[in-house]
């Protein structure tokens, strides 16, 4: 028997003992059970609706769907088939409008992630929408490109407002609610506005408490023995919400200060039309938050937290005041920025610009005289540096660089030379009306860094002048003044080393086409190491040419030889560095000239040795011929040299030919005697 009982307990399933047992989870189990019998529940039954019913509630969806473009005939049917969806079946509680390329489209989700506009209509999950109720229970509204905005308005209208308002919030964690939903919605708004170049305060939306609304004048009759009653009243119901509005005014004064801070601040300087939006921008700003601080609720907070003595109203009062004096420090600049406006308004740079750069300079000492804010040294040399920017800007335009690169250098030189002068004649202005500061009586010098002012006027300068050295270097090296064609048995091999010499300035030039746009920006510094590849490359080329110069005159033996090389490269005569290198060929030619003198001479002394050419001829013939010979070297030497230059042999061979020459005449005449 006792084997049969043990046989029956092993037989049980050894699992069994855990199974019985009593435990929490069949309790909690039990539990579960009321909600899975709610998931088991039939769904709502769906709204019914007629026609005429069916057809309004889409008309008051298409009503308030105002989208950029929209028209009655982009509704396609379509859309309204899934608009006719969302109200009969309530399950959906999102409907979304949209464009999609230049279609309209309905959908009854978000849309995808790539667009950026769209309208939605909401609702809680199987809410009825009726003719009668729809304008008074759907929420509605437009997401544009600004998404955050969106958010910011969503949060601030519908969610914070339902938050802030309800009485329903635990007292553990209203308060860590409260402050962290107004610290998100402060870093929101300032995030969204602060680019914009605006300061927006964010106003909490709660209820303030009663010790807030007696006005400021009777709070100066509470006692002590009050003040401290209050005081512990508010530590015992208020003290969380004063200290959160205390945390948003803090914020508020750290606007503030950073706009005060960055009021003075112009790192741009711009042209005068960008100065005068700064201030603008500034004004506007100030004017705004100003509007902003004189508001009924900002005021009530302030009431508030003086109402408790928060130290923070202290430091507000303080800001407040800075701000007036910014706000009427903006207007004046503005006031003194448009009439400098109006004055440059006349400057037409490169052209003739001394009567309106004086005016204009007179007007800056003028303001320098009598504006509060710009009478400081510092901050009327912006003036003056805006004015430099304001030259550099016009001239800028004036230069067509695209054209000159293109080939159009020597225009292009005439053009930048205009703008050297241009540049010139504004520093001697410059130094002539401020010279008119000494006499001035006032208390001031006009203490104006003049490096500072004229440091873009300077730098513009020197990018004309490499911009002429390339003009200089495509005349030299580019393709409008051909070689000309240059004789010898060398010479296709010659014309062909040319032809690869303009081919490689081109790939150099083409190199600085791709940055033309950096030439003439003087806040751009890259510009000068392109200038100085270019300069390297150029100098490269000018060896070349030097080697093929020196190759052309190796087998140049006659003086026609000579002349018709130096003719053929006479384009490189126009660069300084080659120049010198064609007056020493030069030379080699008047040398050629002079060994032809000195070869007649020894023939016409020597009677058995002629001249090479002149074996077969008589005596007289001889001495005829040789006259007649060196006369056309004569003047072809003469006339070479209107067009190439004198050379310092000249003299000397001259003179050796005029001897020569008169010996031949004589002898011409006392042989025919």
């Amino acid at each position: 028997m006792e084997k049969t009982k043990k046989a029956e307990k092993s037989s049980i399933d050894p699992h069994r003992e855990f199974l019985d047992m009593d435990t929490d989870e069949e309790d909690f189990g039990r539990l579960e059970s009321p909600e899975t019998e709610e998931e088991l529940l039939p769904e709502p039954v769906k709204p019914v609706f007629d026609e005429q019913n069916l057809n309004k509630l889409v008309q008051y969806v298409k009503d308030l769907t105002i989208l950029p473009l929209i028209k009655d005939s982009d509704w396609k049917e379509d859309c309204h088939t899934v608009i006719r969806e969302y109200f009969e079946n309530p399950v959906y509680a999102l409907l979304s409008i949209y464009f999609e390329m230049e279609t309209l489209r309905a959908r009854l989700s978000v849309p995808e992630d790539d667009q950026s506009e769209f309208v939605y209509f909401l609702r809680t999950p199987w809410h009825v929408f009726t003719v009668d109720n729809f304008h008074a229970t759907v929420i509605f509204g437009s997401i544009n490109r600004n998404a955050m905005m969106c958010v910011l308005k969503a949060m601030e209208n519908m969610y914070a407002s339902a938050a802030l308002n309800s009485n329903e919030w635990p007292e553990i964690i209203r308060n860590n609610l409260f402050f962290n939903l107004h610290n998100f919605l402060m870093c929101l708004t300032e995030w969204i506005y602060k680019p914009m170049g605006l300061t927006k305060l964010y106003v909490p939306r709660e209820n303030l408490p009663d010790v807030a609304e007696p006005p400021r004048d009777e709070k100066s009759d509470l006692t002590e023995e009050d003040e401290q009653y209050v005081s512990n009243e508010l530590r015992e119901s208020e003290k969380a919400q004063i200290d959160r509005f205390e945390g948003i005014v803090r914020y508020w004064i750290k606007q503030i200060r950073e706009v005060l801070t960055n009021t003075s601040k112009n790192t741009t300087r711009g042209i005068i039309f960008d100065e005068l939006q700064h201030w603008t921008a500034i004004y506007f700003n100030l004017c705004c938050l100003h509007d902003q601080l004189s508001s009924k609720e900002i005021q009530s907070i302030l009431c508030l937290l003086e109402n408790v003595r928060s130290p923070s109203v202290d430091s507000f009062q303080v800001l407040t005041l800075q701000l007036h004096e910014g706000l009427e420090q903006a207007a004046s600049n503005v006031a003194y920025l448009n009439v400098l406006s109006e004055a440059c308004n006349d400057l037409k740079c490169p052209n003739e610009i001394e009567e309106p750069i004086t005016k204009i300079l007179l007007l800056i000492l003028f303001i320098w005289t009598e504006s509060p804010f710009y009478n400081i040294s510092d901050n009327i040399e912006i003036l003056c540096e805006v004015i430099s920017t304001q030259i550099v800007h016009q001239c800028k335009n004036y230069v067509d660089l695209q054209t000159i690169l293109e080939g159009d250098a020597e225009n292009g030189i005439n053009i930048l030379r205009k703008c050297i002068s241009c540049c010139e004649t504004y520093r001697i202005v410059y130094n002539k009306v401020t010279r008119i500061t000494a006499h001035i009586e006032s208390n001031k010098d006009w203490h104006v860094n003049e490096q500072l002012v004229f440091k873009r006027i300077d730098t513009f300068t020197q990018r004309c002048y490499d911009v002429i050295e390339i003009c200089n270097a495509l005349i030299v090296f580019g393709r409008r003044n051909k070689v000309g064609m240059i004789g010898g048995a060398k010479g296709t091999e010659h014309e062909d080393y040319c032809c690869r010499i303009e081919n490689l300035f081109y790939e150099n030039l083409e190199e600085v086409k791709l940055v033309r746009d950096n030439i003439l920006d003087v806040t751009n510094s890259t510009w000068l190491k392109n200038m100085q590849k270019f300069r390297d490359s150029v100098t490269e080329l000018e060896n070349m040419v030097v080697n093929l110069i020196d190759r052309i005159f190796e087998e140049v033996q006659t003086i026609e030889e000579g002349i018709e090389a130096i003719y053929a490269l006479q384009r490189f005569n126009y660069r300084e560095s080659l120049r010198d290198t064609l007056s020493i060929k030069w030379v080699q030619v008047w040398k050629i000239f002079g060994r032809e003198i000195e070869s007649c001479s020894n023939s016409m002394t020597l009677r058995d040795v002629y001249h090479p050419l002149l074996q077969h001829h008589s005596e007289n013939a001889i001495t005829l011929c040789l006259s007649k010979y060196l006369e056309r070297l004569f003047h072809m030497m003469i006339d070479a040299s209107d067009w190439i230059g004198e050379c310092a042999a000249e003299k000397y061979i001259l003179e050796q030919y005029k001897k020569v020459k008169s010996a031949l005449d004589n002898k011409t005449q006392q042989n025919l005697i």
